[in-house]
């Protein structure tokens, strides 16, 4: 069943339970004060004849009633009196020649002096009884009377509204179901237009494609941007994707030509049997760089590939002195013809894997090797500011431009220096440096200007006991970082 036809059943449905129960309660209401009235009217008219009458002594001294010749005792248009006493019934009025029978149960209530109400059938209609005990002034009962009206006007007041409660729930319910059709199709049109519009990107895996959003500020509008929203990550998500494929299989292609040219230049040479020690150790050097440049690039990208499934490091507690000082022990062979130093400031605890970090800091370490000319000096400098462990990786390089420094830690980025000066980088080591950082609740940034070095630092939070202050270290280092680049242009 539709969302439509649901919609539509079931506010028709409740519609039919709130008419009903309404009718319900309108029908009974009404029919009880139609009652009471009577009941009213008949209580008035017996009371005035018993206050207006008296017992007496009749022919052979039978105690009769006495009424005065002016009763008038018709007060309301179709109430009718009877008195029951010595002589019999007698009817105070023509409009009923038939008596009215009193069962044995309410003359045994008035002659215990109460007055008893009961509904009867009278000829063809009933009537609404009242019957009341006529009692002289020592409590001696002469007779009864009874005050009845026919019912037949108010069944019939009552039938006409039965209809029409009827005649107003069938108008109600069939105007609601109506009315949520109609409004069920406008509200929900331009669903059918999400509907179309996700058809058609499936179809054609066109993600570009956006869905037209409706100006109506409510539930569908957020739907429709959410989802534009969602086409527009999913694009850039393939095409973050396409890219990286191209770009791995451009850089595992060069080694590959390399390796496998070397090994058919060194194959031909055995099978002429002139084999040239030269050539040999010259070819098989090249072999040994390219597999060694291969297996950096695939170690990078499983890294990678590690990092997009969710893997996390193990965290213990670590002093950033020591994590610094294995980087350096191990970065120093590197450093060739550079002037290499570190600066270590206070040295303080923070939670963290001691591998991946060193990992890190030799990431930005090799790349300040890479792009710092000889004789040029690189500094690696900790310090503790504002909650955090700061890292500063700092060289006397060319500097980057504004562009390179927003896209330096893209995957596969290198810059048309990088390219052209011939480094061997894949430009997957900052994007693995800032996987880490951010593994670790901390965060990686770049400062330089053309021809006035870099500046890379790295925030991890300290180590405190306090959980409320360990939330509030892990959400400043935006704030932080924002604020040093400032403090350093």
């Amino acid at each position: 069943m539709s969302i439509r036809a649901r919609i539509v059943l079931l506010s028709t449905l409740l519609m039919f339970v709130v008419l009903v129960s309404v009718s319900l309660g309108v029908y009974q209401m009404l029919a009880r004060s139609l009652e009471a009235d009577i009941d009213r009217r008949l209580f008035d008219v017996a009371d005035s004849y018993r206050e207006q009458s008296s017992p007496g002594i009749g022919l052979g001294g039978v105690p009769v009633l006495h009424a005065p010749e002016d009763l008038d005792p018709f007060t309301y248009p179709g109430l009718t009196l009877q008195v029951a006493d010595s002589r019999g019934v007698q009817g105070l009025s023509a409009e009923y020649p038939i008596m009215l029978d009193v069962p044995d149960s309410v003359v045994e209530s008035n002659e215990a002096g109460d007055a008893v109400y009961y509904t009867t059938v009278l000829g063809e209609h009933n009537v609404r009884v009242i019957s009341a005990p006529l009692k002289a002034e020592d409590g001696t009962l002469f007779g009864t009377v009874q005050a009845f009206e026919s019912l037949q006007p108010m069944e019939q007041a009552l039938d006409q509204l039965k209809l029409f409660l009827f005649s107003g729930a069938l108008i109600g319910m069939t105007m609601t179901a109506l009315g949520s059709y109609l409004l069920t199709g406008q509200s929900l049109r331009p669903l059918t237009h999400i509907t179309e519009a996700v058809r058609s990107v499936g179809q054609s895996g066109d993600l570009k494609h956006q869905i037209r959003t409706p100006a109506t500020n409510d539930e569908i509008q957020q739907l429709a941007e959410t989802f534009n929203h969602m086409l527009s990550r999913l694009d850039a998500a393939f095409n973050a994707e396409r890219r990286f494929v191209g770009d791995a299989s451009h850089e595992l292609r060069t080694p590959l030509t390399a390796l496998r040219g070397n090994a058919e230049i060194l194959l031909r040479q055995l099978e002429s049997a002139r084999m040239n020690p030269d050539d040999m150790k010259e070819g098989l050097a090249d072999i040994r760089d390219e597999a060694e440049r291969m297996g950096r690039l695939v170690e990078h990208l499983l890294t990678l590939a590690r990092a997009d499934v969710g893997w996390r490091p193990e965290m213990q507690t670590i002093t950033i002195e020591k994590v610094v000082r294995d980087a350096a022990r191990v970065a120093t062979p590197l450093a060739n013809d550079h002037h290499f130093h570190t600066e270590f400031g206070e040295d303080c605890s923070i939670q963290g894997d001691p591998d991946q970090l060193r990992q890190l800091l030799l990431i930005l370490l090799d790349n300040a090797f890479a792009y710092t000319p000889a004789g040029k000096t690189i500094t690696l400098r900790t310090s503790s500011e504002g909650g955090f462990a700061r890292i500063d990786v700092i060289d006397e390089g060319a500097g980057m431009s504004e562009e390179q420094v927003n896209r330096i830690f893209d995957r596969f980025y290198r810059g048309s220096e990088a390219r052209n000066g011939g480094t061997t980088g894949a430009g997957l080591g900052l994007a693995i440096a800032r996987w880490i950082a951010d593994c670790h609740a901390g965060h990686i940034s770049a400062y330089s200007k053309a021809g006035a070095g870099t500046r890379m630092t790295v925030l991890i939070p300290l180590y405190v006991e306090s959980p409320e202050e360990a939330q509030y270290a892990i959400s400043r280092p935006q704030m932080l970082t924002t604020r040093q680049s400032s403090a350093g242009e």
